[in-house]
């Protein structure tokens, strides 16, 4: 009451709010409140909205985006220490704290605690290079230290199965937070050491605060990781997330999902090349097919071209019987020129006719022959585009033990996920069809 009798006048709205706000901001322009973060809301601008509140009373609160670059983005629920000043609003009365800086209760002592620990396994060797294990090229089996019901373990058989999805998943359930988290990774580590129960180890959970992910820089998980004897990646949390465990493993992924996608990578590549190189020889198989399909057509178009050639042939060359008559009648005149006799007469046609004979019989033996060798050629190239054919005929492959499944529709089935319980499917061997129910599945 003092203070407004000193101003010795009624005031509007306007100049009240003036001299609350300044009267708030000249008194709290330095503070620093606990509490509990309840109703966040970010804003298309970039500021964070919400309310930090206790079992007793609530006050308004907004960090600004330009002061946000040393904190994490905060959820409901977290117990943060906030420092910043109170802020009036003038044209509607109300009042905010405005934050200029905020942490989690208790971050502050775990990242020191965090850094010790760092610069004590830093200096045992943990960390150098030289003690980390290549990531397996052929990966059959993956293990996953992880809570089964978080998102981390959902991520990682998603995307296993999408791009892997031959790989065995072999999940070792663990508390990844609170009470006997630390104990219970470390325990699970050792029992896929000792029993060298997969390729590779991957050890992580999802995001969190740093209290949350801290059973990931506890001794017993790093002393457990050094020790084990198959590949490890430690994956926990998000990209800006680096607990000790990240260090000691063998190999850092920044996510969960991150882990599954290396693992997979070679699989995956080997998968598309196979799809790749099948495309390609089933794009070989049809040319070929019909080369030789076309080479045999020409084969068999080529038979009656040589049969009209060797009639045209035998066409060309005189008949014995059309010499004998020839020479008979040269003969003749030739008896009654000279006034042989008809002894002599024949003798001298023998002698004549000897000559030809020999000819004709040697000519039709070179065709003979001449054609023989041509229908054999045709022939055996033939059999070879036969055989060829044949060999990449798909049911020869099919005859080998492979078959194709298709559905109702005649689609191939490539994936189980194609087909639901009560389809009917039909199986092509390599002699005959198999039509068949779906009573069951197995999608992995």
């Amino acid at each position: 009451m003092a203070a407004y009798d000193a101003i010795g006048r009624t005031l509007t709205v306007s100049e009240a709010n003036t001299i609350i706000r300044d009267t708030v901001s000249e008194l709290f322009s330095e503070l620093t409140i606990e509490g509990e973060i309840s109703g966040f809301r970010p804003s298309s601008s970039g500021h964070w909205y919400f309310t930090l509140k206790d079992s007793h009373a609530a006050i308004d609160a907004a960090v600004f985006r330009s002061a946000q670059y040393s904190m994490q983005l905060p959820k409901n629920g977290d117990l943060v220490i906030a420092k910043g000043s109170v802020s009036y609003y003038t044209k509607t009365g109300k009042l905010s704290f405005v934050i200029r800086a905020m942490k989690v209760k208790g971050e502050g002592g775990l990242l020191e605690i965090i850094e010790k620990r760092k610069d004590y396994y830093r200096s045992l060797g943990y960390f150098d290079e030289d003690r980390k294990r290549p990531i397996p090229e052929t990966i059959r089996r993956i293990g996953v230290v992880t809570s089964p019901t978080g998102a981390a373990i959902r991520d990682i058989l998603n995307i296993t199965r999408r791009r892997a999805p031959g790989i065995d998943i072999l999940i070792f359930p663990t508390a990844v937070q609170g009470e006997g988290a630390k104990e219970e990774i470390a325990m699970r580590i050792r029992q896929a050491s000792m029993f060298s129960a997969a390729d590779v180890l991957i050890v992580g959970r999802g995001g969190g605060s740093t209290e949350d992910l801290m059973a990931f820089s506890e001794p017993e998980v790093i002393e457990a990781i050094h020790e084990c004897s198959i590949p490890v990646i430690s994956a926990v949390g998000h990209e800006i997330d680096w607990p000790i465990s990240d260090f000691a493993a063998d190999r850092r992924a920044p996510t969960p999902s991150a882990a599954a996608e290396l693992v997979t990578e070679t699989a995956y590549r080997r998968s598309e090349r196979l799809t790749s190189d099948l495309m390609l020889l089933n794009s070989l198989m049809r040319s070929k097919v019909l080369k030789a399909e076309s080479r045999c057509r020409g084969m068999e178009s080529l038979r009656p071209l040589l049969e009209r050639k060797l009639e045209r042939a035998k066409g060309m060359i005189p008949s014995v019987q059309e010499l004998t008559h020839t020479l008979r009648m040269r003969l003749a005149l030739r008896r009654s020129e000279l006034g042989w006799t008809e002894e002599e007469a024949h003798r001298a046609m023998a002698g004549r006719l000897e000559g030809p004979r020999s000819l004709i019989a040697s000519t039709l033996d070179r065709m003979n022959a001449s054609i023989r060798a041509k229908a054999a050629a045709a022939a055996a190239r033939l059999d070879a585009a036969a055989r060829e054919t044949e060999a990449l005929s798909p049911l020869s492959i099919l005859s080998r033990g492979y078959s194709v499944t298709t559905d109702s529709s005649g689609r191939v089935i490539h994936d189980a996920m194609d087909v639901s319980p009560g389809d009917m499917i039909t199986t092509r061997l390599g002699k005959g069809l198999l039509v068949s129910r779906v009573e069951d599945k197995d999608e992995l």
